[in-house]
């Protein structure tokens, strides 16, 4: 979406001056004019004993928190003790008391009444990793409370690490916990989230980048990711680098994500003045050199840079007093926002010691510049979007005639599927009556053309072919690997032919689970081989009683069908024999015939629940 926005640059330039003004001398009174909880004493009035590193000697003098090192001490690094007396009621020391510290740094030590309460950090080795950046919660135990109380807090100081002490805030836990959770919310929470935020923004347009590879992307990317890396070190409490070195890769994050921010800009306006290009390529090939060169340079450096800035966003803002182009007036304001923040932070840390306390306004700043870049991404990639919604349009036409040739192969082919699934199940049904029914009714035709058979002989083998019928429909509404529902349907149809034939049926099917990997063939040839093993024993065993079996072991699902008839003869293997073989074969199971001393025969199947069973083809 395209709108009209013009910012003359005299506007630009007193808007930038009046947040500057407005951060340096409203937001202190603010603070400063704030009121503390009911029951909460704040202490700011010190004995203040200072040691710089380059001298042995102390002073001690009269000094009203904050204390902020880089203002009272200029240049130099040392350690500093302030001790602040305060008296407690009895009723205080009977209830939960506690110490709130907003901020601390860099490596302290905090004692009351000479009992040490809390540590952070090396407090005798300069620079090392801690920071002192969260504030500081401290609860108090009603024994240590007097009448008359010193509390002292002993820092380290190292130069331009913000440095210093609090105003110190002493009451019930229940008043300071609300102020704490604020703090802790303002000074960590959000600050994790925009370095969250500036993340992902930065994931998002390197993705963005790889994909279609468009300078663009690739600097917008930079500059997320830079000023994710920046803020990150803004509320890190401890940090993984000595403090020179730590203070130069937070300059590199610096000069990063400046650098890929000015060629983020010059990619949104196009070609620049090849003057322009000049200065800043003289300012940001300085950097290295001004890092090098210790933090007076750095500082020198930043003061060039901010009036570069200054003077390319006046000349940006000239250019836009017409524009209707979304992603510059979304660049100006970003830099306009950034730019205020910067010399807003530099002010603060250099000019107003009561603002120690505060975390500075680079981060909030970061926030949005993500918004910015996101706005600016997301229009270049809806313009992408429209040229290739353009581009497609262009060959709906043929892919549409393709689209057509196409379905009609595949309606071709869907034909030839259903001939063949035809064919297929035609050779299935004709296979199993073949087998099955085909086979007891060729028996029948055979008992009666030889007039040897007596009616019973042949109704019997009549219902045997019935029930094959039966059992091949009941086959085709079977789940698959459903083994217990198999043996119902077999149950169903069996039973009241086998206690006609004068057997003992003894059914013990424990709840089996889901055979894996079965398919409709496999569990007909399962259920061929069940119902051969049944009638085997209708036909030779003699028997009185047929028990069957079926459990599970966690590896396979045994059946069993025993006899207690006079088995088979030794050598003997009719082709209904060699038939369950087969099949057990082609389903991957394992089929066992025995002979029992006491008589009769056990036919064990096993099927395996840790392989797919395999199917005939």
């Amino acid at each position: 979406m395209q709108r009209t926005l013009g910012l003359p640059a005299s506007f630009i330039g007193h808007l930038l001056c009046g947040l500057v003004l407005w951060n340096l001398q409203v937001l202190p009174a603010l603070a400063q004019d704030a009121a503390p909880p009911p029951g909460v004493q704040v202490l700011r009035d010190a004995e203040l004993t200072v040691r710089l590193r380059q001298s042995a000697a102390q002073t001690t003098t009269a000094h009203t928190l904050p204390l902020h090192w880089d203002v009272l001490h200029r240049r130099k690094a040392g350690w500093a003790t302030a001790t602040l007396r305060f008296d407690a009621m009895d009723a205080q020391r009977l209830q939960p008391q506690a110490l709130l510290i907003p901020r601390l740094g860099n490596a302290y030590r905090i004692s009351l009444n000479g009992m040490e309460l809390a540590t952070g950090g090396e407090l005798l080795l300069p620079n090392d990793g801690w920071t002192g950046r969260r504030p500081l919660w401290i609860r108090l135990p009603g024994t240590l409370l007097q009448a008359h109380n010193v509390l002292e807090i002993s820092i380290r100081a190292d130069y331009l690490r913000r440095a210093g002490i609090s105003p110190v805030q002493f009451g019930p836990e229940a008043a300071l916990q609300g102020t704490w959770h604020a703090l802790e919310w303002q000074r960590v929470t959000l600050p994790r989230a925009v370095s969250l935020f500036s993340l992902v923004v930065g994931i998002f347009c390197l993705l963005l980048w790889w994909q279609q590879r468009q300078a663009l992307y690739a600097f917008a990317a930079l500059c997320e990711l830079a000023w994710a890396c920046r803020i990150t070190a803004a509320w890190l409490e401890e940090i993984f680098l000595a403090w020179p070195a730590w203070f130069q890769a937070v300059q590199g994050l610096f000069w990063a994500g400046c650098l890929a921010t000015y060629w983020l800009t010059r990619t949104v306006w196009g070609p620049r003045p090849r003057a322009e290009l000049y200065v800043a390529s003289a300012i940001f090939v300085l950097c290295p050199f001004a890092v090098a060169g210790g933090a007076d340079w750095v500082l020198g450096w930043t003061v060039v840079l901010v009036v570069a800035w200054a003077a390319l966003i006046l000349r940006l803002a000239w250019e836009c007093r017409h524009t209707r182009d979304s992603p510059q007036l979304w660049m100006l304001v970003a830099l306009c926002v950034c730019w205020a923040a910067l010399v807003r932070d530099i002010a603060a840390a250099r000019l107003a010691p009561a603002q120690y306390m505060d975390g500075g306004w680079t981060q909030w700043a970061a926030a949005f510049a993500g918004v910015a870049v996101l706005a600016i991404v997301g229009q270049r990639f809806q313009q992408a979007r429209n040229a290739l919604i353009d581009l497609t349009a262009s060959l709906e036409q043929r892919v549409l005639q393709r689209e057509e040739k196409l379905a009609e192969q595949h309606q071709a082919l869907r034909k030839l599927e259903r001939i063949s699934a035809k064919s297929e199940e035609r050779a299935r049904i004709l296979r199993d009556m073949h087998d099955g029914a085909g086979a007891h009714l060729i028996t029948a035709m055979r008992q009666l053309e030889g007039g040897v058979a007596s009616q019973a002989e042949v109704m019997q083998t009549l219902r045997e072919s019935l029930d094959q019928l039966r059992l091949s429909v009941d086959a085709m509404s079977l789940p698959n690997g459903d083994v217990n529902a198999l043996l119902a349907s077999l149950r169903f149809r069996l039973e009241q032919r086998i206690r006609d034939s004068g057997l003992e049926l003894l059914w013990d099917v424990a709840l089996l689970p889901l055979w894996p990997g079965s398919s409709e063939e496999a569990m007909r040839h399962l259920q061929y081989i069940v119902f051969e093993a049944i009638s085997n024993v209708l036909q030779h065993a003699r028997a009185r009683q047929l028990a069957l079996t079926a459990c599970a072991d966690g590896q396979a699902i045994h059946i069993h069908l025993r006899d207690d008839g006079v088995g088979r003869q030794d050598g003997a293997c009719g082709n209904g024999l060699r038939t369950m073989h087969e099949r057990a074969g082609l389903i991957g199971a394992a089929l066992e015939l025995r002979l029992e001393d006491s008589g009769g025969t056990t036919v064990c199947l096993s099927l395996p629940l840790d392989a797919p069973a395999l199917t005939a083809a």
